[in-house]
């Protein structure tokens, strides 16, 4: 029987019915992320303790997603489960974790990492449809780009880290890797070097996706860059590893071993490039008066190793600022739209040439 002496709680309801209070505030307001039966269950506990149901037909669900949203449940996914042994992530999806954290902080706010990572369109929407989440953060889209135009008719808001590619009707914020990888290529081309090769860390993936994934972006960069220049195609070594420097250390035994003759390598990550330097050395080979080297990301690691390594830099701080403000603004009900971050050109000694201040390549200047 209810408590007639009182007015029924929220708490009330969570504890009959076996549930958070969160929970139950979702279920009342008819919250697309509660599964059907844990509702029923909810509003009937309600309903029995006398506590006043809204009318779930009473206000359009167009304008009930349009209505700012609690923006302390949020999510950082990083999708594709991870081999066994692996990191949680590479050094710029780590740096970036903590661009987003740091911005997350300057609002005031918390969030979580997810422990889930879905890894196709059909794992994603059972992840969106399971995890009361009112906003979500993605790093890479490649393999579920389908699915996240899906979820963009809902009123779920989510922001993809990644490329961003035609008939795209989600938000994503990126760097511009095409311009990335042709910057990179050409800044070895005009040294001199004219047998270069690229070395990427990529797990098989299917056609599909690689219409979508920053690998191949900057694989057609470096490969324009070349025809631009009257060279060959180059060589190109996309190795599964479990870590970048492995793919950099297999890359280079593989040329070898095929005899490819080279004299520079685009690197797809800092990492990659730090382990194809360190194969370079046990052969003998010098950097950069042998084989120059490019790597990708700016990261710790590019002015650890020595020679110190000419690279491309992403700004992690700006892309987790812009990252939580586009989320936050949708969380909001408000429109946004993807963006593609500004990138530079670090020239160090790996690379021969030694430049005394970042390059800055524009956007508009190179397109696919």
């Amino acid at each position: 029987m209810p408590d007639v002496t009182r007015k029924p709680r929220l708490a009330d309801i969570a504890a009959e019915a076996g549930v958070s209070v969160a929970t139950v505030s979702r279920v009342l307001s008819d919250h697309a992320a509660i599964l059907p039966e844990t509702k029923a269950r909810v509003r009937a506990v309600a309903q029995a303790q006398g506590y006043p149901l809204p009318d779930a037909d009473a206000v359009p669900r167009s304008a009930r997603s349009r209505r700012p949203r609690r923006a302390g449940a949020v999510c950082a996914v990083m999708p594709v489960a991870l081999p066994a042994g692996s990191r949680l992530a590479n050094a710029f999806e780590m740096n970036l974790l903590g661009g987003v954290g740091a911005a997350m902080r300057d609002q005031g706010l918390d969030f979580a990492v997810s422990a889930v990572a879905p890894h196709d369109d059909a794992s994603l929407l059972r992840f969106m449809d399971r995890h009361p989440y009112d906003g979500v953060i993605f790093f890479g889209q490649s393999q579920f780009h389908d699915g996240l135009n899906t979820l963009a008719q809902g009123d779920r808001a989510f922001v993809v880290w990644g490329v961003e590619t035609p008939g795209q009707r989600y938000c994503s914020v990126g760097s511009d890797n095409f311009a990335c990888g042709f910057r990179a290529t050409q800044h070895l081309v005009a040294l001199g070097r004219e047998r270069v090769a690229f070395i990427g860390q990529a797990a098989p993936i299917t056609t599909a996706q690689t219409r979508h994934s920053q690998l191949s972006e900057r694989l057609a960069g470096f490969r324009a860059a070349l025809a631009e220049a009257g060279l060959s195609p180059g060589i190109t070594m996309m190795r599964p590893a479990n870590s970048g420097l492995a793919a950099g250390e297999d890359g280079v035994r593989a040329l070898l071993a095929k005899g490819k003759g080279f004299d520079a390598i685009v690197a797809s990550s800092d990492l990659v490039a730090v382990g194809a330097i360190r194969v370079l050395r046990d052969h003998g080979m010098r950097v950069p008066e042998d084989v120059a080297v490019v790597g990708y990301d700016d990261s710790d690691l590019a002015q650890l190793i020595q020679p110190r390594l000419t690279t491309m830099r992403q700004d992690p701080i700006l892309s987790g600022n812009l990252l939580v403000t586009k989320l936050l603004r949708a969380m909001a009900g408000y429109e946004v739209k993807s963006e593609r971050l500004p990138i530079d050109l670090v020239v160090r000694e790996s690379c021969g040439a030694v430049a005394s201040r970042p390059v800055q390549i524009a956007k508009t200047a190179i397109t696919p």
